[in-house]
């Protein structure tokens, strides 16, 4: 696991099947559908692991309970990911850990940066070096998103 500072950390969390009740130790992260059923009862910081086609809409009421969330890409071709973390970030200001996993290459390190993704379970034989690159591989953007870069556009322009 690398974080967005290039950082390399063990991932201390525990993914439980959806029929596990045996209670294990340590931070949970809880699949999409079972933290539906769950987080209402739950006290406690919680992770949430969200697949393509989840509508990560739906835990909005449990936010304040969910210190992680997992987005899962099980493929490079699918770019749902990237709308999840800009959903959780701008719609609703989450400012917990939002983590890519799965297929997740160097490539696409940059615009995970910038859709507000925090850690990465990077394929790469040097990850850390991975996200340091992306994260300085522009230094001018065109779009606004997620992170703090301001768009050319808004640094020619003063708005009133």
């Amino acid at each position: 696991m690398v974080t967005r500072d290039g950082a390399v950390i063990p991932d201390g969390w525990t993914l439980l099947a959806d029929d596990d009740t045996t209670g294990a130790d340590g931070p949970f992260i809880l699949g999409f559908e079972r933290a539906l059923r769950e987080l209402d009862g739950r006290n406690g910081h919680y992770g949430v692991r969200v697949m393509p086609g989840d509508d990560v809409r739906l835990l909005e009421p449990f936010l304040e309970k969910i210190a992680l969330i997992e987005v899962a890409f099980p493929g490079y071709r699918d770019g749902r990911g990237y709308s999840t973390a800009r959903i959780l970030r701008e719609d609703f200001g989450y400012t917990g850990i939002i983590r890519a996993v799965g297929d997740v290459l160097r490539d696409q390190l940059f615009y995970m940066l910038r859709c507000g993704f925090d850690e990465f379970l990077v394929k790469d034989k040097d990850p850390s070096q991975a996200i340091t690159s992306a994260a300085q591989r522009f230094t001018t953007f065109y779009q606004g998103a997620a992170d703090a870069n301001r768009p050319a556009w808004a640094k020619r322009h003063t708005l009133a």
